[in-house]
């Protein structure tokens, strides 16, 4: 793609809420390693003081966090509108070459640089996983903004194919304006001797997790099973990682998982749900089930807690799998969309003048 220098400063947005913000402390501390300056700033709820612990060579002064309210949260709109002039007030301080946007409505501000825009995720497509069907009317304004921001910024970047054809289909994007960049995790859990417990991770109250449907099996399961919250450390998680034999993952939606990816790491056993984002990223290394049938989920968890063999073919071909998705073969590509808005940018002011 883009020909040119890398771009000596990049501002990324971020949130503390999910995996969007491991995704942008390990592509900013890559980024970091390759020469760029690169300024976190956070909106929403504030970094926990664990989350702040993780930042590897970000240095403190380097993130920046308000607490903006995002766009899919209940009336987020003056804070929105809020969220642009505090990110426009730091990039005319900060003087980026390029903002990298985890979001979309902020990518209709007035940005005196190339924007890209990454869509991690949205509430249309999240809807019609979990739901069957398109979000109601309330969810009007959320889906116009979405729009708007996807029309102005300069280049769309999804996960999986998944998300780049949910964005296409759910907002009218051609589909040959999206470009798939794999997500990626740096860490990589000690590997020590498993022990017999199935883990789980995520957030309990986001319904596309499914969390609640393997609470309801574990009082039959032969192992216990341990749900990790979304309030620990990398650390803390790594350490049930590097000890869980199993890893179940139901999600009715999840357009990458890096809970997944690190799980792989691990060499853990998967059992995943059986979506096509997932079968799109894990395909041949995992045992995949029906999210909607919990009797299933029962059944084949108990098979691989009663079969050694094939956990530790799983965890192998897993951790095989896992080594796909990796930095070089992400933080490159991210660099050459950078380089290419910059250098069209600079194209149209030349036209212009």
């Amino acid at each position: 793609m883009g020909a040119g220098p890398d771009p000596a400063r990049v501002l990324i947005t971020t949130d503390a809420v999910g995996g969007v913000w491991r995704y942008s402390v390990d592509l900013a501390n890559e980024l970091i390693a390759r020469g760029v300056d690169v300024l976190l700033a956070c909106l929403g709820p504030a970094p926990s003081e664990k989350q702040k612990s993780s930042l590897g060579n970000l240095l403190p002064d380097r993130l920046i966090s308000r607490e903006f309210a995002l766009e899919w949260m209940q009336t987020p709109w003056l804070d929105v509108e809020r969220s642009k002039d505090w990110l426009l007030s730091i990039a005319k301080e900060f003087v980026p070459d390029v903002v990298h946007l985890n979001g979309y409505a902020l990518a209709s501000a007035n940005w005196p640089v190339p924007v890209i825009t990454v869509a991690h995720s949205c509430v249309r497509s999240w809807w019609r996983a979990v739901h069957g069907s398109a979000p109601g009317p309330e969810w009007g304004e959320y889906e116009q903004r979405v729009l708007d921001g996807l029309r102005a910024t300069d280049e769309i970047v999804a996960p999986s194919r998944f998300m780049a054809d949910a964005i296409a289909d759910e907002y009218g994007i051609e589909r040959n304006e999206i470009r798939v960049i794999h997500n990626f995790s740096l860490k990589r859990p000690v590997k020590r001797e498993k022990e017999p417990f199935v883990l789980a991770a995520g957030r309990m109250w986001d319904e596309a997790k499914n969390l609640r449907m393997l609470e309801a099996v574990a009082p039959r399961l032969q192992w216990p099973l341990v749900l990790a919250g979304g309030q620990l450390s990398r650390d803390e998680l790594d350490e049930r990682l590097a000890s869980a034999a199993i890893f179940a993952h139901p999600a009715l939606y999840e357009p990458f998982g890096l809970a997944v990816l690190e799980a792989a790491h691990a060499g853990c056993a998967l059992v995943l749900a059986d979506i096509p984002s997932l079968r799109e990223l894990w395909e041949g290394a995992v045992m995949f089930v029906d999210p909607r049938r919990q009797d299933l989920w029962l059944l084949e968890l108990n098979r691989l807690i009663n079969d050694a063999d094939e956990r530790e073919r799983l965890g192998a071909v897993a951790a095989a799998c896992a080594e796909r998705y990796n930095a070089k073969e992400s933080v490159h590509p991210y660099l050459d969309v950078y380089r290419s808005v910059v250098k069209n940018a600079g194209g149209k002011a030349g036209a212009a003048a």
